[in-house]
């Protein structure tokens, strides 16, 4: 371990302590809840460390294990997009060196407050692998002439999965308990908590993010969509099966299949 993996570690480890003792200090035991908050301001003053800094050490970036040679089209982004909004988190596209392909590749990345980016990956992978499957289907009937496009069949299975986006970004939605879903929540907060914790979150993603250079989004150029692509995207969206599962980063049993 060198020395700067060293220092890190043992940084680590005094957030999570500072963590602790301010969770401590919102105990009812005003004793202990009066050591614990000047445990944390010691620590803090110690290593020079603000809230903030403790804060931001709940923001977490995951990438994609899957990547692409060429700019992810427009409805993978799409993807990423809808569950980054779901899951409270920021999403952007990552092009770096790949050692391991040995060219330039760009990938899905997601950040956010732990473990909303982790969710979000998985439900991103997941529903990417179906739709990926889903649209490769409908090229091949496009192309085999089962299914009629004025377009090219690749243009065609870009817009089948646009709709197909559309279909399923509901689907995941619905997934995701929100607090104002519930009533013991809503009789004392009327989900203002839920509203007040995703600002605080977003808060803290820009301030991670704060001093990065991002590319701005290019323009999405208005495009006429092929109708029949369309509804055979919906009619895609609409069979596919969501449970619980997929939002909960994979650690419940999920389904997703086509009905």
């Amino acid at each position: 371990m060198t020395e700067q993996q060293h220092d890190e570690s043992k940084l680590e480890r005094v957030i999570r302590k500072i963590k602790r003792c301010l969770a401590l200090s919102k105990s009812s035991n005003e004793n202990e809840a009066a050591t614990a908050m000047r445990q944390a301001q010691a620590l803090m003053r110690e290593y020079r460390l603000t809230e903030l800094d403790v804060r931001l050490s709940d923001v977490d970036e995951v990438q994609s294990e899957k990547f692409r040679a060429n700019r992810r089209p427009t409805w993978d982004r799409h993807l990423s997009g809808v569950v980054a909004r779901v899951f409270g988190c920021r999403p952007l596209s990552y092009r770096h060196w790949c050692a391991t392909s040995g060219r330039m590749v760009e990938r899905t990345l997601f950040i956010g407050v732990t473990p909303a980016p982790q969710i979000a990956m998985y439900a991103y992978e997941t529903l990417l692998a179906k739709l990926t499957q889903d649209r490769r289907d409908y090229v091949a009937r496009v192309r085999s002439g089962k299914s009629r496009s004025a377009y090219s069949p690749e243009t065609a299975g870009d817009h089948f999965a646009i709709a197909w986006v559309s279909v399923v970004h509901g689907k995941i939605h619905e997934l995701v308990p929100r607090g104002e879903e519930d009533p013991a929540i809503e009789q004392h907060s009327n989900g203002r908590d839920l509203v007040t914790v995703e600002s605080q979150d977003n808060a803290l993603i820009e301030q991670y993010l704060a001093g990065r250079e991002i590319g701005k989004p290019r323009k999405a150029r208005p495009i006429e969509l092929d109708m029949a692509a369309q509804i055979a995207g919906t009619l895609a969206g609409q069979h596919v099966e969501l449970n619980a599962g997929l939002a909960s980063g994979g650690q419940d049993q999920y389904r997703l299949e086509s009905a």
